[in-house]
């Protein structure tokens, strides 16, 4: 238990985590673990299959990624820590718009 704890304080976002950009909640929004975290792509699991997809990419573009702390997005990745990604659509792509720390028993995005 003080391992889990340890790993969570680890991992934690720190002083430089972003305020949510206004609206953010009528966002679409999925949970699951990220597999690949760049400044312009995020790659992940979905916990549930998503449009019938395993993997799902979003494109981190340029106004956005000041929303993405880089380091905390590849500690998530790194140990599988649940992270909920809030993303818009632009034609067939999915665009990241912010995250937050999933919560560890989610299932699924909504």
């Amino acid at each position: 238990m003080l391992s889990l704890a340890l790993i969570i304080w680890l991992f934690s976002p720190g002083e430089t985590e972003t305020e949510a950009p206004p609206g953010i909640a009528n966002l679409e929004r999925i949970d699951g673990t990220l597999l690949v975290a760049e400044n312009d792509e995020l790659v992940m699991r979905p916990f549930e299959p998503f449009e019938g997809q395993e993997e799902i990419t979003f494109v981190v573009n340029e106004a956005n990624q000041k929303n993405f702390d880089l380091a905390h997005l590849r500690s998530h990745s790194a140990i599988g820590l649940p992270t909920r990604v809030f993303f818009r659509r632009q034609g067939d792509q999915l665009i990241a718009v912010y995250k937050e720390d999933a919560p560890a028993n989610s299932a699924e995005s909504d």
